[in-house]
């Protein structure tokens, strides 16, 4: 084995260029992975750590329908539950009409809830920064709620996504109570519950917290703030990605290596079938090529891995602080490290001992018969002639020689084939993820300015709705506001369920971007206009101008509507839009909760952001939490920053792949022009001129070039065709991105610019 071993180690000592050619792409992939990995790392703690601020120091939130109080029963039963830990009182009020007021007990969860910091005691309140910036306070200044002064001790950032975006202030949980002039300081109408984990798994296979506690009260609703798998499903995407990241790295650099390895084993050809010849086992060869790429592959490992130890806390806190994927600096994860270094080390070891095993099934005799081939002459010697007359003798040597390799220079196109298609596909994609998110966030809003929702846990009345509409008048616009549900009596014929129906100011539409509307529509009364959603009029048979009859009590029996637009399916929640008819044909019936009737709320709002802004906040101090609003600009704000990440992170990996990718390419060609060497000098013999044997190296150079440009291009582009077409929603048409495809062609043949030291030592 010892002997075996050192004629591995002269086979790497006498080819230096492809030894070095190996290292440096396992060095780089190695490198590479582990940065990638050791920031996989660093975003999965910063994501769990911000996860679990998120939710909080708490479980469970318990409120009741409509915020009423509980009472000490209710107080106890909960408290007192086995699967609580501990419980944390609240109260939240929109009774003093301009802000939102939390009266707290001040503990963890509260602060966790509210994510605030300060204790708050007597005179003292915390505030957010929209109520901050609204009524221009900060810290020090006084702040008078109800008649009374308090002191800001902290003001906490108001996050566009967060629950609570109205103008808030923060206080002791019986000041509160002493402003609204209560006798008992102690009343409560929301709790937190830390629990048990038997509270999720249940007691013998019975029912958790949450079912039981909503079973036994059913006027309560239960928030749990371990949201399911949502937090799961996020961190197994993100690892997905730096997953999919790997997995390119390692195919893209095996690809490299193997055809570096195919050079070795061309190269020792001879040595091996005289190795054969003389009694060597091909287990014995083969142990010989194994012990090399188990020394080059151990080498480039160990060398990528203390690099990265060195090198990666500075590269990836430039990284991070470019696209800002997690707050705080890169700490080094050495379980990482080397798990990917020997999962590295494994796999190209894998990839190599493949390649040696399928290409060591040929006896010693078929070797000499293959390296004297060239002594005879070829019966299709003639077949390359009319190419010869076309483009002259350097071009028809340069294409023969490209043509009688090419099976074994196969690997050049390929290689180059995979660094076009990644490149286009993955500059395509950010332009297909692009367009996907403008697409949702414009029709999200349905192209307004902003849009609020709200599914009302008690039934509003249609008074209250129409003034909420008419208070909204200065910046609706061409916005609109919708109203519901309204039970349906079915049709007999029909065994479903009843159906619903909204209601809306059908002056004010037709609206929703995607909608066919009839054309003599402006001619219906508004009180007989109805508006559906495609998919329900399809289903029942309507279409435009047809008659349609709807039977429901709010609307005091049967009434005739005109159908007068259909609302697309391809509409962001166009289950919405299911019926709409005229609010002015509600009769006077009370909304009851057997019906499930108005119970939705939804608003389009078209006017001044700012204004917008301040008539949604005084809306949900009156409507509480649960009223959800979203504001065009502050949307699309995060989504192009969340967008940017991603481009810069796929800008990055993608110039990280293509410099390994030019590395590998680089070496195959070189390796592909000194297997020719023999060729060029037989050329020079025969009188041909040093020009000549450069222009003819050129030739072959560039022929698998754009060969492989070609390949990869045509493989990108249907690969983009594919994704568009799959996961595109918008009616964009796929186009060819000429100017990626020119970018990459400038890319390489820059890049085999550098081979001109050695196409000229060919000469």
């Amino acid at each position: 084995m010892f002997r075996i071993c050192r004629i591995g180690m002269t086979f790497i000592r006498n080819s230096k260029t492809l030894t070095f050619s190996a290292f440096l792409s396992i060095f780089v992939a190695c490198f590479l992975s582990i940065s990638m990995f050791q920031l996989l790392s660093n975003v999965e703690a910063s994501v769990e750590a911000g996860l679990a601020a998120k939710k909080g120091k708490f479980d469970l939130q318990v409120a009741k329908c409509g915020g009423e109080t509980f009472n000490n029963k209710e107080i106890k039963l909960l408290e007192q539950d086995k699967d609580v830990k501990t419980a944390s009182r609240g109260y939240q009020t929109g009774e003093f009409l301009d802000i939102y007021v939390a009266g707290v007990a001040d503990d963890d969860a509260n602060k966790s809830l509210y994510k605030y910091t300060k204790n708050v005691k007597e005179d003292n309140i915390v505030i957010n920064e929209s109520l901050g910036h609204r009524e221009n306070k900060t810290v020090g200044d006084t702040f008078t709620v109800g008649g009374r002064d308090f002191q800001i001790i902290e003001v906490i950032k108001t996050d566009a996504m967060s629950d609570y975006k109205m103008p808030m202030a923060i206080m002791e949980l019986s000041q509160l109570h002493q402003l609204l002039g209560h006798k008992d300081t102690r009343q409560v109408n929301y709790m937190l519950l830390q629990c048990y984990s038997s509270a999720y798994t249940g007691h013998g296979g019975g029912l958790t917290l949450s079912s039981r506690t909503i079973l036994q009260n059913p006027d309560f609703i239960v928030t749990d703030q371990q949201a399911g798998d949502s937090y799961n499903i996020m961190l197994k995407n993100i690892r997905m990605v730096f997953t999919v990241f790997f997995v390119v790295v390692i195919i893209t650099s095996g690809l490299f290596v193997v055809n570096i390895f195919m050079e070795y084993m061309q190269k020792y050809r001879m040595d091996m079938a005289v190795i054969r010849t003389f009694g060597g086992k091909q287990e014995q060869v083969q142990a010989i090529f194994c012990s090399m790429s188990a020394v080059i592959s151990a080498g480039g490992c160990l060398t990528g891995a203390m690099f990265s130890a060195l090198v990666s806390g500075v590269v990836l806190n430039w990284f991070n602080d470019k696209i800002q994927l997690f707050d705080g600096s890169v700490s080094l994860n050495w379980k990482v490290l080397w798990q990917i270094t020997i999962t590295v080390f494994i796999l190209f070891n894998f990839f190599i001992y493949v390649v040696f095993w399928s290409g060591q099934k040929v006896l010693p005799i078929q070797v000499f018969q293959e390296t004297s081939s060239g002594l005879r002459k070829s019966k299709k010697a003639n077949r390359f002639l009319l190419l010869r007359k076309i483009i002259g003798m350097e071009g028809y040597l340069g294409i023969k020689l490209t043509a009688l390799k090419l099976r074994q220079n196969f690997m050049i196109i390929l290689i180059i084939a995979l660094i076009t298609a990644l490149s286009y596909t993955g500059q395509a994609s950010i332009k297909l993820l692009k367009e996907n998110d403008n697409w949702f966030n414009y029709n999200a809003v349905e192209g307004k300015t902003a849009r609020g929702e709200f599914m009302a846990t008690k039934p509003m009345s249609l008074p209250y709705v129409q003034k909420l509409y008419k208070r909204l008048q200065p910046v609706m616009g061409s916005g609109y506001m919708l109203y519901g549900d309204f039970s349906m009596v079915p049709d007999d014929r029909d065994n479903e369920p009843p159906g619903y129906f909204k209601v809306s100011d059908l002056e004010a539409l037709p609206q929703p971007l995607s909608a066919e509307v009839w054309e003599q529509y402006e001619k219906v009364p508004k009180t007989k206009r109805i508006v559906m959603e495609k998919s329900f009029a399809d289903e029942k048979g309507c279409k435009l101008g047809d008659t349609i009859t709807i039977e429901s009590d709010y609307l005091g029996g049967k009434k005739d509507f005109i159908l007068v637009e259909i609302v697309k399916t391809g509409t962001v929640w166009s289950d919405i839009y299911n019926v709409i008819a005229d609010w002015d044909n509600l009769c006077g019936k009370e909304c009851t909760m057997e019906d499930l009737a108005g119970t939705y709320l939804g608003l389009w709002l078209d006017g001044d952001k700012e204004l917008v802004r301040e008539k949604l906040q005084q809306i949900q101090i009156e409507l509480g939490k649960d009223f959800e609003w979203s504001i065009y600009d502050d949307v699309m704000e995060q989504s192009n920053l969340m967008v940017s990440q991603w481009t810069t992170t796929m800008h990055i990996v993608l110039g990280m792949l293509l410099i390994i990718a030019g590395i590998g390419w680089l070496n195959s060609a070189r390796g592909m022009l000194y297997t020719r060497r023999k060729e060029y000098q037989i050329l020079r013999m025969l009188g041909a001129s040093n020009k000549s044997v450069r222009k003819i190296c050129w030739i072959q150079t560039w022929s698998y070039m754009f060969s492989g440009i070609a390949l990869g291009a045509i493989l990108g582009i249907i690969a983009i065709a594919y994704l568009w077409k799959s996961n595109v929603v918008t009616n964009a048409p796929v186009i060819i991105n000429w100017e990626y495809i020119a970018g990459i062609v400038i890319y390489l043949f820059s890049l085999s610019l550098i081979l001109y030291p050695s196409i000229k030592k060919m000469g």
